[in-house]
């Protein structure tokens, strides 16, 4: 203990409201989590498959960018794990990132322009904007969900009703 009242300690994530916090930490369905998983594996792969060898050594920065890259991914996974919209988040960064890094490669010579590279810019755009609908529909689809359950309870108030008035 520090002595301190308790109001007066400082709190780690004071920049974040509460809201925010909270609609981060929301569950989202464990299909669309499972989803964006696979499509994770299945684009980065045929991305992959479709870079050319190169004959260029890979620079420093290159290699702190794929490492950064691997991270975000793994924080992406773990919030998919998880379960969590923040999982969805991360994987709208990482799909940034990714789409960055497809046009970065050739602009830095590392591997020389070609039709591999619209086969690589196709995987990552479309992570980019499934990742982005799949945000969207986790927060679309808590919404009827709150509404359903309100209206199931309505629905059981009235049936309790005519039970006692019969």
């Amino acid at each position: 203990m520090t002595g301190l009242p308790r109001q007066d300690r400082t709190v780690h994530n004071v920049g974040m409201d509460l809201e925010t916090r909270e609609w981060l930490q929301d569950r989202i369905d464990g299909r669309l989590a499972a989803g964006i998983g696979i499509g994770w594996l299945v684009a980065y792969q045929v991305a992959m498959a479709l870079e050319p060898v190169t004959h260029e050594p890979e620079p420093w920065y290159g290699v702190v960018l794929g490492v950064t890259f691997l991270a975000m991914i793994a924080a992406m996974a773990t919030g998919l794990v998880m379960q969590r919209r923040w999982g969805i988040v991360a994987s709208v960064a990482a799909a940034g990132f990714f789409t960055a890094l497809s046009v970065a490669c050739p602009v830095s010579g590392h591997h020389p322009f070609g039709a591999w590279w619209f086969g690589q810019m196709a995987c990552a755009l479309g992570m980019l904007g499934g990742s982005v609908a799949a945000l969207r529909w986790s927060s679309r689809a808590e919404a009827p969900a709150v509404t359903d359950v309100a209206e199931r309870a309505e629905g059981a108030e009235g049936v309790v009703a005519e039970q006692v008035d019969a």
